[in-house]
């Protein structure tokens, strides 16, 4: 099989929005890759997204168009490629877990490697630093609760955004975050510990 074909299959395989040559890197040496994913590029085989970063574009029959690459897998791709750990914060944390219907032009995480901004179009890919103390005792569904919590503000939580924040968890993993969280913020404990038995409720 040729280098593209072997190209396409990982990818697929994988399952990735986006990819960069070190998500692909076994599968030959670094200037073959770069110089098959340029002709893949001017073929139109895969969109060259920004610097580094590249999709296969899926084709949606229903509005006769190609679908738009995901940001959340251009950022994801990003963070593997500088072995970053990122999770959505602000806005885009509410928007992930279904308490924000808006769009956001900014998508914002927090990241163990360095402050960085990309653009993409008219998006914004922004990553801010945080310490390893709070990327890397957390998993990603914690850290995800607590963003969306710090988010909303401690004056505006009440039993409704609780309830909508617990109901993309199984009881399983609201008791993972809930164990996982013991050390964070009081309050968004509080606000965790509550989440939990909103979850309980609905199971009994």
């Amino acid at each position: 099989m040729q280098l593209q074909g072997k190209i396409i299959d990982k990818i697929e395989q994988l399952d990735l929005n986006a990819f960069t040559i070190n998500d692909i890197i076994e599968l030959g040496s670094y200037n073959n890759l770069r110089k098959t994913l340029e002709r893949m590029t001017k073929d139109k085989i895969i969109r060259r997204l920004i610097r580094g970063v590249y999709d296969i574009p899926k084709y949606n029959k229903t509005f006769n168009m190609y679908t738009p690459p995901s940001i959340d897998g251009i950022a994801k791709a990003i963070a593997r490629n500088f072995n970053w750990d990122i999770y959505p914060t602000g806005n885009y944390a509410l928007n992930v877990l279904g308490l924000s219907t808006q769009i956001p032009s900014k998508y914002i995480y927090i990241s163990s490697g360095p402050y960085r901004k990309y653009v993409y179009e008219e998006n914004t890919i922004e990553f801010k630093h945080a310490s390893l103390r709070e990327t890397n005792s957390f998993s990603y569904n914690t850290n995800l609760v607590i963003q969306a919590i710090k988010e909303l503000g401690k004056e505006n939580i009440n039993h409704t955004n609780l309830k909508a924040i617990a109901n993309n968890f199984s009881l399983e993993e609201l008791e993972n975050i809930c164990n996982e969280s013991k050390n964070t913020t009081v309050w968004i404990y509080e606000c965790i510990k509550r989440m939990r038995g909103i979850s309980n409720e609905k199971c009994c």
